[in-house]
């Protein structure tokens, strides 16, 4: 059955029919001019988790939402998601260009002749058919990128015969760029990890004493949740509650680099682990002070149910401030 249109005043009627405080003249008309811009589906739809009276909701069939709860409480959930989104995307954006110069040094250096990269001989024999997918892949982006005239693939195809891939690596997504990752053979995949280990050491000051050949596994781990981060982030869905799950299980990650949290589930809090991996001390701490800025706003906004419902989402305690200084 198709859901009917339903104008501006009809959606404050239903709000208000389910519990959610809305009051009439200029708050009404801060509603619908809010509407009028945001999708009420998104906002109503995508944050209502934590503000619904689940034994009146479940008894009804409807949402019923904890008395006291307003469209802004609602509106202030999703402001923050959106926030939280460009803060998150940043980091993701700096950790893909790291892996991106990383990646494309370590091959270039091993693999000197001309389009080395769609050479499946220079790459690992484990999988031959992701390998086969990948060249694909390589060789359709190139021919998208190499008729502007004025790019770079243009100038080296022309004036080259040759597309080197730290030119290459430039269209590549994240997603990409860790399958090719991936299908390197294994002793460039380590030096690409003791690459990333040392610059975190020098970081950090945290020596990593592991063999970075045992340490692989658990950075395809990393580099799978941040990819599906990266996805959330680019496509605006709703990101502070998510899990990247294995089949039905939300995988795990265990972080060689910290002593600290264990095991943590491949939430927020365990995308912000995995990032410290990736970026500059001072990056770090600028986005760990910037996620910090925006639960503090948060917080002013929301009831502490609420609030404390939303921290337990994100896999944050309520000494969520003392957790995020010391990943510093």
């Amino acid at each position: 059955m198709s859901k009917p249109f339903k104008s501006h005043n009809t959606m404050l009627r239903l709000m208000r029919s389910r519990n959610i405080a809305i009051g009439k003249g200029t708050e009404g008309s801060k509603v619908k001019s809010i509407l009028a811009r945001e999708n009420y589906y998104s906002i109503i739809n995508g944050y209502k988790d934590i503000f619904l009276d689940s034994e009146i909701t479940d008894r009804t069939g409807e949402d019923y939402y904890v008395t006291g709860t307003t469209f802004f409480h609602i509106y202030s959930v999703y402001c923050f998601d959106r926030n939280l989104r460009s803060i998150l995307m940043k980091g993701l954006l700096q950790a893909e260009q790291n892996l991106c110069t990383k990646v494309s040094y370590r091959f270039a250096e091993n693999n000197k002749s001309e389009f080395s990269h769609l050479n499946i001989n220079n790459f690992s024999k484990a999988d031959l058919p992701t390998t086969t997918r990948l060249i694909s892949t390589l060789s359709s982006v190139t021919q998208r990128n190499s008729k502007d005239k004025d790019s770079g693939f243009y100038h080296y195809l022309t004036h080259h015969q040759d597309l080197p891939l730290w030119v290459l690596v430039t269209k590549l997504t994240f997603g990409e760029i860790t399958y090719f990752y991936k299908s390197m053979i294994p002793s460039l995949q380590e030096r690409v990890l003791g690459d990333i280990n040392k610059d975190y050491t020098t970081e950090f000051g945290t020596p990593i004493a592991q063999p970075t050949s045992s340490l692989i596994s658990k950075f395809n781990d990393i580099l799978d949740v941040l990819v599906a981060f990266r996805n959330i982030c680019a496509h605006g869905d709703r990101l502070y509650n998510h899990r990247v799950r294995t089949g039905k299980n939300t995988r795990k990650l265990l972080y060689y680099y910290m002593s600290a949290p264990k095991g943590s589930e491949a939430s927020f809090y365990g995308a912000l682990i995995s990032l410290r991996l990736f970026l500059t001390r001072a990056e770090y701490k600028r986005l760990i002070k910037s996620v910090i800025t925006e639960l503090l706003l948060l917080k002013k906004n929301l009831p502490d149910e609420q609030f404390n419902k939303l921290l337990g989402k994100m896999e944050l305690t309520l000494t969520w401030q003392d957790s995020l200084d010391k990943l510093k």
